[in-house]
C-alpha cells in the first residue's frame, strides 16, 4: 500500500479501485492472451497484493470500531 487509508471508506474505495484493475488486466488478457507477455502481470500482481493490505487494514479498523463501542 503506497499510502495509508484516511478511512474505511477510503480503503474500500481504494479496494474497489484495485479489484477493478485487476478485472480490466484479466478481461484484456482473456480477449487474446497471444498479446501479453508475462510481464504484463508484474503490475496485476502488484494490485493484488495491494489489495490484499487494504483488506488487512479495513479489517484492522473494523476491530478497532467495534472495541471502541
Amino acid at each position: 500500500m503506497t499510502t495509508t487509508p484516511k478511512n474505511i471508506h477510503d480503503g474500500l474505495r481504494r479496494l474497489q479501485a484495485d479489484v477493478n484493475a485487476i478485472r480490466v488486466d484479466l478481461t484484456n488478457y482473456l480477449e487474446n492472451p497471444a498479446e501479453y507477455q508475462s510481464e504484463y502481470f508484474q503490475d496485476t500482481l502488484e494490485v493484488a497484493l495491494d489489495a490484499l493490505d487494504l483488506i488487512t487494514y479495513v479489517r484492522e479498523q473494523l476491530k478497532g470500531e467495534l472495541k471502541d463501542e
